[in-house]
Order: C-alpha cells, then structure tokens, then sequence
C-alpha cells in the first residue's frame, strides 16, 4: 500500500509540472511577472538559537497580478501546529486600489491560525490543495478588513525527497476585472508586497546554508483566469548563523600634566587607556560579503580607529551590523521605514533551479536581510 501511495503521489507532482511545462513552453509572459520572495529571522538569532520567521513578497506595479503563491520550506525549518485563535505574528502589506485610482495602500493586521470553515475549505479547493492547517492573514485598510487564507500544506513524497518539509500556499483574487464580478478583490486591490512574521514557521538549529524556494503564477491581465505559461520560481537563501564579533585592544597610554596649586606648580600623572577594535561579520561560519558595522558607546558613533578613555572605569561597546541589507526592501508601507523587510539580491545568477519543477524558470534568488548585535565591556586602566 505504501508503495501504491508514493507511485500516487510522484505521479500527480508529475503530472501538474508536466502541465505547467507545456503551457510554459506554449507562450511566454515572463517579461511582465518578476516577484521576489524574502525570507530571514524575525529577531536577530545566536548561533543554534532557533527562533521565529519572517517571509516577505513583493512584485512591481507593472507586474501582471499574482493569482497564486506556493512558498516550500527547506528541512531544517520547523512548523507547529498551533492551536486555532493563536496569534502567529504581525502582517504588512501594500496594495495597488485600482478603485480608488491605482492609490498604494498600506495594510496591517496579523496572522492568525484558524479552524477550517465552509468558506476557507471551499477557498482551498479552488485553490487546488488540502491543507494540514489553515492560517488567516487578517487585514485592514481604508477602512475594510480582509481576511486571506494562509495553507499549510504536507508535502508530497517526491517534494519531501526534494529537500522539503512543508509548503505555504495562498491563492489571490483578481484585482483586474470588471467591477461587480464575482471574487473580485476588494478595491480592485492588487498586491504589491507583504512580509509577515510566523512564530509556528521556527529555524533551524543547525549551521547550514538553506535555500528557500517558491512558486508564483499570475493572472492572465483582466480575465480572471491563472496563466500557467507565466510561472516562474523564484528562491531565498539563509546562511545561518549571522554573527557580528568584535575584537578589543587596550594600551595603557601615560602623560604628564603641571598645573598649578596653592601658586604652586605641581607635575601631575594622567593615565588613559587607548582602545582599539576589529569587527568580523560571518554568515555560516564565512566572511559576509554585504553588511555595514556601526560601533558605539554611550550613544556616541566610534571611528573605525577607536577611541581614548580616560577617567572611566569602563565602557560597553555596542556593535551592530546590517548584513545583506543593500539591494532593496520588502516596504511595510509608504514612504519606506527602517522596519521594512531588506535583502540583498542575487539575480537570475543565484538561482539553483529546482528538478522538481521540470524547467520552469527560476529567475531570482535574494539573500534575506539580518541584524547581528553583539557587545564587550572594556574596563580602562586606573593607573
């Protein structure tokens, strides 16, 4: 029976690439639909620590809509099962309102695990999948709640074999068509982007290099129907753990000073401690090749040549780094904030395309963007 199932399985994964394949090879609308997928910790994490997800998205305004996404988990990652009613995380998002003249909204709200109901199960079939939990992304703007189905599906046993434990799958509504039509999103919105924390969705424990992927599909331009031949896979890496370090000096610096007391000239002794420092970045264990150090103590920015003490018992340094931050940002919002998902990214070039998925083309592939503390206390010289 186990044997039965499996064939089962790798023949119905089969058989929806092979169908994707051919539409894909069929016509082509690549040009116009080039989503990224952002994935990284959701507070800075120590080495094994584990901790909390943060996934973003985010398309162009000139992008055909996206109809679906399916966002596969490496192994390593962890999902939970939580109970319905939990809170999973915050939500962002920003949307084109074609209703309300192409205004980009700005969306807040939360991620909530939920029990099934008649609408989200009929939601699932249309999307094509049996979930194994249901998740809702709970949404407002301009004054309209909406609540987008979140999937958690088990992964079939040729995805498993692929490296992957479990995928996340939502199904949007087209924004493009005529006003009045059935399922039409709200606003005629079309999403823009959305970044959302997952507390169910843990990282690994493990160092590693861990490769994300996804699937995403747009929507045929005001029809309302998916466009299979537009179907691109689009990757995240994580090389984890990010660690910021730093490396401390001291030398006991010794000067002379004559001031005068009761009218009297006296030779007085001042020792200072000269501090000097070295920072080291490393993804994995390696030298990160995109991150920006600041050091401080006190509240003061310290040169990269250190600085002198002199009269303190000591000083924390306070070391922060912004690694694979330089190339652009999921927004949370408009304008941008400092709270918007970063990443650093790799193009077409950073792709491994996935056998899974039989030729589609992977088109991009980002590094999340991380912020790695640390500190050190440096206790100066008395005498």
């Amino acid at each position: 029976m186990e044997g039965d199932g499996m064939r089962n399985s790798v023949r119905a994964v089969l058989f929806a690439v092979t169908a994707f394949t051919a539409l894909a090879f069929a016509g082509s609308a690549f040009a116009s639909f080039a989503p990224r997928l952002v994935v990284t910790s959701a507070t800075p994490q120590a080495a094994g620590g584990g901790g909390p997800t943060r996934i973003g998205v985010v398309a162009s305004n000139a992008d055909d809509p996206t109809a679906k996404v399916s966002i596969y988990l490496p192994s390593g990652y962890q999902v939970g099962t939580p109970a319905a009613g939990t809170k999973l995380g915050d939500v962002t998002a920003t949307a084109a309102a074609a209703d309300l003249g192409g205004a980009v909204l700005p969306l807040t709200g939360e991620l909530d695990a939920i029990a099934p109901t008649a609408t989200t199960t009929a939601a699932a079939q249309a999307c094509g999948v049996s979930p194994s939990q249901t998740w809702d992304l709970h949404l407002t703007a301009a004054g309209q709640t909406l609540d987008i189905p979140l999937f958690v599906v088990a992964p079939l046993a040729p995805e498993t074999a692929s490296g992957y434990v479990d995928k996340l799958v939502v199904c949007l509504p087209p924004p493009d068509v005529p006003v009045g039509t059935p399922g039409r999103s709200v606003f005629g919105a079309k999403l823009l982007s959305a970044t959302f924390t997952a507390s169910a969705v843990t990282q690994p424990t493990a160092a590693g290099d861990y490769r994300w992927t996804s699937l995403f599909t747009p929507y045929t331009p005001n029809t309302g129907k998916a466009n299979a031949a537009g179907s691109v896979e689009v990757q995240s890496l994580r090389h984890l753990p990010v660690k910021v370090g730093v490396t401390v000096t001291r030398k006991r610096v010794v000067t002379h000073k004559t001031v005068k007391v009761k009218r009297k000239r006296v030779k007085r002794t001042i020792v200072s401690t000269a501090v000097r420092f070295t920072t080291s970045v490393t993804e994995n264990g390696n030298p990160a090749g995109n991150a920006r150090v600041t050091v401080t103590s006190r509240g003061k920015k310290l040169g990269a040549k250190g600085f002198t003490l002199t009269g303190l018992t000591s000083a924390t340094l306070a070391v922060t780094a912004l690694v694979d931050s330089d190339s652009g940002s999921v927004p949370t919002g408009t304008p941008s904030a400092p709270t918007d998902l970063f990443f650093h990214d790799l193009g077409s070039g950073g792709c491994v395309p996935t056998v899974l998925f039989q030729g589609l083309p992977c088109i991009d592939a980002t590094l999340g963007g991380e912020t790695a503390k640390t500190s050190v206390r440096v206790v100066a010289y008395r005498k």
